[in-house]
């Protein structure tokens, strides 16, 4: 297999072969990964396939393990139900107390990033949605009066990737995802915490169940 001209490295090339791999379901869940081989059948050395997984890694789609090798994502639905519960759990509570100190300049802000999102909607930008997606979330929870709150609410958002791991395979839903952000602001405008806590809620639970889903049926994106 020849090195592509569109792609300006040899990682590049790996990694976008072995994301349609996993992403199509050709490499099923728990698969286990073996760098010489896949260097092998590609025809370039083990560096670029290493420094890919590297990058398919932090998209959520590759475990590596030391002294163990590489395999691709298993879905533990227990463990991300559990997870997105909590996150629902937390983040409803943070927006809820927050919102007294959400000022117009603040919500110029949301208004803003949630514009941002319709853009990167539109063009498909899933990479760019997922950091302006945590942005807008940060936005709300920082006003709030409680710092271990926040704290608590993105070291378990960094330590799942779950965002990633759905809009890689279903990149559809960063549309359903932009709607829920336009109505939790919606709901924080309207001065209705109780309402905007829901919200979040629905929007977490949402999010795990499409991955409760994918690990019942493999992951294929079809």
């Amino acid at each position: 297999m020849q090195l592509k001209q569109k792609y300006k490295t040899k990682s590049g090339f790996v990694y976008e072969l072995m994301r349609d791999k996993i992403v199509s379901g050709e490499w099923p869940q728990g698969m286990n990964i073996i760098v010489a081989s896949i260097a092998k059948e590609i025809g370039v050395s083990a560096i670029p396939v290493r420094e890919a997984m590297k990058l398919l890694e932090s998209e959520g789609l590759v475990v590596l393990e030391p002294h163990k090798g590489a395999r691709v994502t298993e879905f533990d639905t227990g463990k991300i139900m559990e997870v997105m519960s909590i996150r629902g759990a937390l983040e409803g509570y943070a927006a809820n107390v927050a919102l007294p100190f959400l000022d117009r300049e603040a919500f110029a802000d949301l208004h803003r990033r949630v514009d941002e999102m319709d853009g990167f909607v539109k063009a498909g930008e899933c990479d760019r949605f997922i950091t302006a997606n945590k942005e807008f979330h940060r936005t709300i929870y920082a006003k709030g009066p409680f710092p271990l709150l926040n704290e608590m609410i993105f070291k378990l958002w960094d330590g799942g990737g779950f965002s990633r791991i759905v809009f890689a395979f279903r990149p559809e839903r960063i549309k359903t995802a932009h709607e829920d952000h336009i109505a939790i602001l919606r709901a924080l405008e309207e001065n209705n915490g109780d309402e905007a806590e829901r919200l979040i809620r629905r929007h977490k639970l949402g999010l795990a169940k499409v991955l409760c889903d994918m690990g019942k049926k493999g992951a294929s994106p079809r």
